[in-house]
């Protein structure tokens, strides 16, 4: 076999392969809380916190998870004029950690460009606004706007 065909037979088999990424909620004796990427050592309590992507109606649940979303950005924050609120690109972003009330969580990122009027009755301009979900994607945590 020439080197040609084993580096394309070789770049197809790496090309089939998907990383399989987890991560691992795990308790450690003295109670504390931390979140990797391998798994939790003998010592320690916890496993593999589940994606809801392998969840068998994932795009429902992100669909849900966007109006949610959606929603909790129309109220929050309090906009000067919450009729003219335009929430376009809601999207999921990915798991990532925040910290409420000094414990760190694991949540689910959702962005959104929010734009709205000031009260001189303009538009602002497209903004980056971020809603974190809980693991399940059922439930707004907290919700974050950039500043212009």
């Amino acid at each position: 076999m020439s080197k040609r065909k084993m580096f394309l037979a070789a770049l197809a088999a790496v090309g089939m392969c998907a990383p399989a990424w987890a991560i691992n909620k795990c308790t450690g004796p003295d109670g504390k809380v931390y979140f990797q990427d391998t798994p939790c050592a003998a010592s320690h309590s916890g496993g593999e916190i589940k994606d809801s992507a392998t969840h068998p109606d994932f795009e429902a649940v992100k669909s849900n998870a966007a109006s949610l979303c959606e929603s909790r950005l129309r109220s929050e924050p309090a906009w000067k004029d919450p009729g003219s609120v335009q929430i376009t690109d809601v999207r999921r972003a990915g798991f990532t950690t925040i910290t409420m009330h000094d414990a760190t969580l694991a949540v689910v990122r959702y962005t959104a460009n929010v734009n709205a009027k000031n009260s001189y009755g303009a538009y602002t301009g497209a903004r980056l606004a971020s809603c974190y979900m809980d693991g399940t994607e059922t439930r707004v945590l907290r919700v974050e706007t950039a500043q212009q």
